[in-house]
């Protein structure tokens, strides 16, 4: 830039004998301010964009309160499943997974799926049938082990809710807004680390929960289907996670299904900062998780939740209502658990039992082959005789009408083989004599169950007895051919093995009263064991 254009500092220099010494310390001098100002310009611009990009930089919390905010949202009208506005937030969870690299566990991150009555049917097995408007939204993180990245660890989270009842919008921030943002704010986390991944982690946002947990149930048939089921090694279902401050402590569930786990879920704690209080099996009869339908293949699994502090299925279960910084605890939690159980080399082993709310449905109808062996007493009842008990054989059929989850008619048609020692009557210091019978027995009672992967059950109910004519006993007068009373017993049960213990009472005698008879009455009681196994 010429020097006679700087303004005020053009003056003359053609007189002066100094010309060359002033034009030199001249030009130095603006050169300094024109180097200082661009300096401080760049310094300003470079703070600006500093504190431009700070402010554009989110916390997890921040992320977790976007998240909350937007599913509960009143514009959302609940989130119902199935919905338009369900179906607003599988698109927000999908962009989510996209933006931060997490791939999609399938060909797409949607798994849709339809309701026939009670059953799930998955869109792929529809053909042209166009009404699958359920989906679940289904990501993954590989792992990085060779061998250890084809087994899995699963985090799942509703994201329906209750909609609009009675003109009244259920937002559902607790239950289940919370959950969901979790998960998104878990896999940023995991993708951050997946270098320490073994093991593949399946991110899930799962529909219809609210409706019968009909988005995990699909899921969970579809990785049984696709033969991946046993490669699951846990099942975490994040439901209700927003309230830890109110419920004092991080909740989990499902210790009892894997090896190792209570002490593995401590260790974390005490690493995260978080307080936890952990149990062995779900057992409220009157809650359910996502946890149910993979544990029920056999899958063991952890219900993660804050409690029920928060409006549970309230219209009051608003966003402003959520514990932030507890809820970015929990996030914390969920992902270093998430790291430890994928990066674990051991292998992670299943306990092989279930809570009892987590075992299969018996089929409607079931029947058995069954051998046991029946002690019996004879009884004299207007006598004072007292006589032993002896050994006997029984074998059959057991068949159960299994009419509800808890009940069932319980029946069988039973060969009996059955003797007991009885004085004699006619000289009772004699040694005693026997009494045996052959008959068919079939008795019929009401059962409950208690429906565990051990379940035991409870029954009551009659029998009848048909004694064959021609008896063993050598006593003649013992020929009542009809035999009848009352039974209860005791069973338990794994899988297809049973157990049972029943005890029975004879209400006839077996001795045919006639007019002017002096014979005492005689009466057959004892108990049997039972060994059987239902036929698949």
């Amino acid at each position: 830039m010429p020097v006679g254009t700087r303004g005020s500092f053009v003056f003359s220099l053609r007189h002066t004998q100094y010309k060359p010494i002033i034009l030199r310390y001249y030009i130095l001098f603006l050169y300094f301010i024109e180097r200082n100002i661009m300096k401080k310009a760049f310094f300003f611009i470079l703070l600006f964009s500093v504190l431009a990009i700070a402010g554009m930089a989110q916390t997890q919390q921040q992320r977790l309160q976007k998240h909350v905010y937007y599913f509960a949202a009143d514009s959302l009208r609940g989130r119902s499943a199935g919905s338009a506005d369900a179906a607003k937030v599988a698109s927000y969870i999908e962009n989510e997974f996209r933006q931060m690299g997490v791939a999609p566990l399938f060909d797409s991150y949607r798994y849709y799926f339809a309701l026939q009555g009670t059953s799930v049917v998955a869109a792929e097995l529809m053909g042209a049938q166009s009404d699958a408007n359920y989906c679940d939204v289904v990501g993954v993180i590989e792992g990085s082990d060779s061998v250890l990245k084809n087994e899995y660890i699963v985090l799942g989270a509703h994201y329906d809710h209750l909609g609009v009842k009675n003109g009244k919008v259920y937002n559902g921030a607790d239950d289940n807004a919370s959950g969901s943002a979790a998960i998104i704010e878990v896999a940023r986390q995991l993708m951050e680390h997946r270098s320490q991944l073994k093991r593949s982690v399946v991110i899930c946002a799962f529909d219809a929960e609210e409706i019968g947990l009909y988005g995990s149930k699909a899921l969970a048939s579809k990785f049984a289907s696709a033969g991946m089921i046993g490669k699951v090694k846990m099942m975490l279902s994040i439901d209700m996670v927003g309230w830890l401050q109110q419920g004092k402590a991080l909740r989990l569930t499902g210790t009892g299904t894997l090896k190792g786990c209570a002490k593995m879920l401590d260790q974390v704690a005490d690493q995260v900062g978080i307080p936890v209080r952990t149990s062995g099996f779900e057992s409220s009869p009157f809650t359910a998780t996502d946890t149910e339908p993979f544990a029920k293949y056999g899958v063991p699994t952890l219900a993660v939740a804050t409690g029920l502090k928060s409006p549970y299925h309230k219209p009051g279960d608003d966003a402003e209502l959520i514990d932030y910084p507890g809820l970015d605890l929990v996030a914390n939690y969920i992902t270093a658990l998430a790291l430890r159980m994928a990066d674990e080399q051991q292998p992670l082993v299943p306990t092989g039992r279930l809570a009892g709310k987590h075992c299969q449905h018996y089929k409607s109808f079931e029947v058995a082959p069954t051998i046991g062996y029946i002690s019996t007493k004879m009884k004299f009842p207007n006598t004072m005789f007292d006589c032993d008990d002896q050994l006997g054989l029984h074998a059959g059929f057991n068949a159960n009408w299994n009419f509800a989850r808890h009940f069932a008619l319980n029946s069988a048609v039973l060969y009996e083989y059955a003797r007991a020692p009885y004085p004699n009557l006619a000289n009772p210091f004699d040694a005693p004599m026997q009494y045996r019978q052959q008959s068919v027995v079939v008795p019929l009672q009401l059962r409950y169950h208690t429906m565990g992967s051990i379940d035991f059950g409870v029954g009551f109910g009659g029998f009848y007895g048909y004694r064959f004519a021609g008896s063993l006993s050598s006593d003649t007068r013992f020929d009542n051919q009809h035999q009848y009373g009352i039974m209860w017993s005791f069973e338990m049960r794994t899988a297809n093995l049973f157990f049972d213990f029943s005890f029975y009472y004879q209400l006839n005698t077996l001795i045919p009263q006639t007019a002017g008879s002096i014979v005492p009455d005689a009466l057959k009681n004892g108990f049997s064991f039972t060994l059987g196994w239902y036929l698949d």
